[in-house]
């Protein structure tokens, strides 16, 4: 009896283990850290910028929080299709949690959950469309989920184009849900341009410079696939330089936006020091003390860093 329900228990022990390791290999495959993040600089750009400009909401909390989850199953669906045809890439650069690459999901799911996402994005932008009576919302959000198919299939192959592309789309899923949520008109006026103007540099530039932190870092699995990559063509020494110059020049031009079109206050400007310009420094640092012995994950992670740290800036709007 006893025996029988150690069994038991083990058995019970055992499927909740293996349902936990389900749940976790689609989160990694999803990369939830990343999707939550795009949800966190929705709800701050609505709640803390526009409210601190006093901008007024054209969605009702209801639709916004439908087109957030639009844009964020697109970006999901993106990251499936990228690791679907990124499988061998994977394998070879030995990354430990991509799901696909170890058999923890198997092809016909991924595929599967790659159409119910943009099934589910393209559902709901054309809801909101609808309610709205703009229809370039459909338009813009079906366009994204092509770019984002043809850039996993062939785009990220062609060296600085696939960079600029994806780098081109992550600052365009916060500029998204400001161009849908405020008046058009507002939204090019100098007052807010200049600020979409920052939050953009900053999401394009640090992603970009990311994109070729990796793909340096990807060297070996994107040779074995002759993937003819930036830093495959011109050598890590010349892209350990490439990438130290535009660091250098994403602060220089930050700081020229903060200071000069800005004229920020005291509070954002040693946010905008301390959180960012710190940080990138470090990065030029690195690169300068171990220009042949890199570690291109630590310089990823700073990079990421200073993305999340630019995204809570927007609390500040509030104070």
């Amino acid at each position: 009896m006893r025996f029988g329900l150690s069994q038991a228990i083990h058995q019970k022990l055992s499927s909740q283990k293996i349902i936990y390791e389900i749940m976790i290999a689609w989160l990694n495959l999803l990369r939830w850290p990343n999707l939550l993040l795009i949800f966190i600089t929705h709800i701050l750009f609505r709640l803390s910028f526009l409210d601190h400009f006093e901008l007024g909401f054209r969605l009702n909390p209801l639709e916004f929080f439908l087109l957030s989850f639009s844009i964020i199953s697109i970006a999901a669906a993106g990251n499936i299709i990228n690791d679907i045809f990124d499988i061998k890439t994977d394998f070879v650069n030995k990354r430990s949690r991509r799901p696909i690459a170890l058999n923890q999901i198997n092809f016909s799911k991924a595929y599967s959950a790659y159409f119910i996402l943009n099934i589910i994005a393209i559902t709901l932008s054309f809801y909101i469309s609808f309610r709205l009576e703009l229809w370039s919302l459909l338009i813009v959000e079906f366009a994204v989920i092509l770019v984002l198919y043809y850039y996993s299939r062939y785009f990220k192959a062609i060296p600085i184009l696939g960079n600029v592309l994806v780098s081109l789309l992550v600052s365009l899923s916060f500029v998204l849900v400001l161009y849908f949520d405020m008046d058009h008109n507002l939204l090019f006026s100098y007052k807010i341009f200049k600020w979409i103007l920052f939050y953009s540099v900053l999401a394009f530039w640090s992603n970009l410079n990311r994109e070729w932190i990796k793909d340096t870092s990807d060297i070996k699995g994107d040779y074995a696939q002759n993937i003819s990559t930036l830093p495959i063509l011109i050598g890590k020494s010349r892209m350990n330089t490439l990438i130290f110059f535009s660091t250098l020049l994403l602060i220089v031009a930050l700081f020229f936006i903060v200071k000069v079109l800005l004229k920020a206050e005291l509070i954002f400007s040693l946010y905008f020091i301390f959180g960012i310009c710190i940080p990138l420094s470090i990065v030029l640092y690195k690169i300068w003390k171990f220009e042949n012995h890199v570690n291109y994950k630590v310089l990823s992670s700073i990079y990421k860093l200073t993305m999340l740290i630019g995204v809570f800036s927007l609390i500040l709007f509030k104070i």
